[in-house]
């Protein structure tokens, strides 16, 4: 890949394909940087199309098939990477769902970063981490000091 000899750097979006991850993918690329990208299914053409038809995309976009609960999947995307913009998220099924696969994957994505000497990593959150809770009031801006009522996210799992 001609990027590639050029000693351009390599940046991994995990969840790719997802709103915030695409936005991330769009902006690396109009850096220059080389991005590769973690997709449940790179062979999905129509899934994965909004990304394909972004500007430098055919020559610096590389879409890798992984899964946050397969740790090989993450670190063949990471290797050679020198960032990562974790972005990816289980789908949620239930709330309490989401939890084991959000902390494992978060795991596997860190000890991959670790072993390929990645320089950055930032994890971008779950709405799942601050949204779930009745008592925010309403109107109320959701940010980082905004958490999940655990309590709360019981009973609805009980209700399902």
């Amino acid at each position: 890949m001609e990027a590639e000899k050029k000693g351009r750097e390599k940046v991994c979006v995990t969840g790719a394909a997802g709103f915030i991850a695409s936005w991330f993918v769009e902006l690396l690329l109009s850096k220059g940087y080389i991005v590769h990208g973690t997709v449940r299914d790179p062979s999905t053409h129509e899934k994965n199309a909004h990304l394909w038809s972004l500007d430098k995309a055919p020559e610096n976009l590389k879409l890798f098939k992984a899964d946050l609960l397969d740790y090989d999947s993450l670190r063949s995307a990471i290797e050679g990477c020198s960032g990562v913009f974790h972005a990816a998220s289980p789908v949620i099924i239930s709330p309490l769902e989401v939890i084991e696969p959000a902390v494992k994957g978060t795991s596997n994505v860190l000890k991959a970063s670790l072993e390929a000497k990645v320089k950055r990593v930032v994890y971008v959150s779950s709405l799942a981490a601050v949204g779930m809770n009745p008592n925010l009031p309403k109107g109320q801006v959701i940010d980082e000091t905004c958490r999940s009522d655990e309590d709360y996210c019981r009973k609805m799992e009980c209700k399902d």
